[in-house]
């Protein structure tokens, strides 16, 4: 949501054409008839694309090396030219705007005598003065964060990236790293974090171990990825992958008119480094790196570290008194059985269950403040094959979800605990078949779930919360020359809700659109959330 005040608007961008693989450079200066601190700021970017041909592209907007801004784009068709909007709150990256800096606005994209599709855009800042009733503007500004704390910004951001673009990570041994040397009044740090499977990777939930890719014609490094983050070159947390699908994946009449979770506008996950805040406080240099286990070729990865300050004192002592996050130890169970020709029938599941925990106390003016932070990290993939001289089936079933506590206080003070969740679970069935004539039918339906919650508690009635379905299903006729003939029986709908209770005014949004022959049949929106009522929202 936005306030309800006039804002201040400053132009990143402004009709850039983006029709090779060059970044788009612009200058930003903090807007000087609206300084900080702000309530609220949120980028906005509007894009547009003539009809034509085009594959799906990777979008960023980068400003100071932290992105503001990171998706993919529709796919345009031969009659219809997609236009639409991206926000993102930046309210968190307050402290890195109210500097000038340098940024980019990039959307790879190829345009030739056969890509036609040419995509122009302009990006903004909007700024929302503080004020008496600013806390109602926060409300919510983390939804699908890890943190979503409210309250004042960070004192300062330090991205990982450099150059304004995302770091290239084709193997897991591969880092996005920078050395920094922290504030030594630290009190909080979080880590932000996308992680864009391409390339090989792009469809990393439908591999398989390498030892059965030959066997299963698929990719191999398993159905299993996730983000490690080290610092000093010790692994101190995890953060899981989304299974983002972009427009052209898998079959682009799917995500027509409706894309994928999260498609044109990833959302970043937070993790929780505040036990670290001691040992940062130093003075002393410090390594801090990302990677992405099992990484097959290749991820794009953002992450900014987000730091609170206690400005009362210069430097804080404390400890990081626990560290236990062990390494990840997914376990495979194949049943598979071989027959004539090359036929494969079975199942391949690949799983993993961990418990992290992360604890340390700062002494600060006013006494001691300990910090606790638990998660628990549940993922599984099993994967059906039926395998033949005329039919290619496989089905999946992906779970992934992440559940976080963490207790905060003093010596005297009640502790303070949220619970937080994550879950992006994906099911995917895709059957390719010959038909007697010779021609294929392929069939494939979807289903996407992403839920977030952060509240005091397990089962409380404030705090925030999202959820978001998305489902389709589509077939795809060729001929035995595997030359397109057409599609049919698309259907699709997208369930969409946030509630936001307890800090600030109650929001709540909740909207049903229903597709139909890849056009918009139906839109319901009701003004009852129930996220916040029970366990509805998981």
């Amino acid at each position: 949501s936005h306030p309800p005040t006039r804002p201040c608007i400053v132009t990143l961008f402004q009709s850039d054409t983006f029709d090779n693989y060059a970044s788009r450079p612009f200058t930003y200066t903090p807007p000087a008839d609206c300084p900080g601190p702000w309530a609220k700021v949120v980028f906005v970017a509007h894009f547009n694309e003539n009809p034509g041909v085009q594959y799906d592209r990777t979008a960023y907007v980068f400003l100071g090396d932290a992105a503001l801004y990171f998706g993919t784009t529709p796919e345009p068709t031969g009659s219809v030219g997609p236009v639409w909007t991206v926000e993102r709150d930046v309210t968190d990256y307050s402290a890195l705007l109210a500097q000038p800096h340098s940024g980019a606005a990039t959307i790879f994209n190829i345009v030739n005598s056969t890509y036609t599709g040419v995509i122009h855009g302009s990006g903004f800042l909007y700024f929302y003065r503080a004020g008496r009733d600013d806390a109602g503007d926060r409300s919510g500004r983390d939804a699908g964060t890890q943190a979503g704390r409210g309250g004042a910004a960070p004192s300062a951001v330090y991205p990982l990236n450099a150059g304004n673009q995302p770091g290239y990570l084709d193997t897991p041994a591969q880092q996005l790293s920078r050395q920094i040397t922290f504030p030594t009044n630290m009190t909080q740090v979080y880590l932000d974090i996308i992680a864009q499977s391409q390339i090989g990777d792009e469809f990393w939930y439908t591999c398989v171990p390498d030892a059965y890719a030959a066997e299963l014609q698929s990719c191999g490094h398993s159905g299993y990825r996730q983000v490690v983050v080290q610092v000093d070159g010790r692994t101190v947390a995890y953060a899981p992958v989304s299974p983002w699908i972009f427009t052209g994946g898998i079959d682009p009449f799917l995500w027509q008119p409706t894309p994928g979770v999260q498609t044109l506008n990833f959302t970043p996950y937070r993790v929780d480094l505040t036990p670290l805040a001691a040992e940062l406080d130093n003075g002393e240099p410090h390594t801090v790196a990302v990677s992405v286990y099992n990484d097959g070729n290749y991820f794009s990865v953002a992450a900014s570290l987000l730091v609170y300050q206690d400005r009362r004192v210069q430097s804080i002592q404390g400890a990081l008194t626990e560290v236990d996050v062990p390494p990840l130890a997914p376990s495979v169970t194949a049943d598979l059985a071989s027959g004539a020709g090359g036929s494969v029938n079975g199942s391949l599941d690949v799983s993993s269950s961990l418990h992290t925990r992360l604890a340390g106390y700062i002494e600060l003016p006013d006494g001691l403040r300990r910090t606790s932070v638990e998660q628990d990290f549940r993922f599984a993939n099993r994967q059906n094959f039926t395998i033949n001289n005329t039919v290619y089936d496989q089905q999946i079933a992906l779970t992934n979800t992440v559940r976080t506590v963490t207790e905060t206080g003093g010596a005297g003070e009640e502790v303070a605990r949220r619970v937080s969740t994550w879950s992006f679970p994906l099911t995917l069935n895709y059957d390719q078949a010959q038909q007697a004539n010779g021609n294929y039918a392929i069939s494939t339906s979807v289903r996407q779930h992403f839920a977030s919650r952060a509240a005091p508690s397990e089962r409380a009635a404030s705090g925030w919360a999202l959820s978001d379905r998305v489902s389709a299903t589509d077939t795809l006729q060729f001929d035995s020359g595997f030359n397109f003939l057409g599609h049919s029986g698309m259907s699709g709908s997208q369930h969409y809700q946030f509630e936001s209770r307890g800090e600030g005014p109650p929001q709540c949004y909740r909207r049903t659109i229903l597709n139909s022959a890849n056009a918009v049949s139906a839109v319901f929106d009701a003004h009852r959330c129930d996220l916040l009522d029970g366990a509805s929202w998981r």
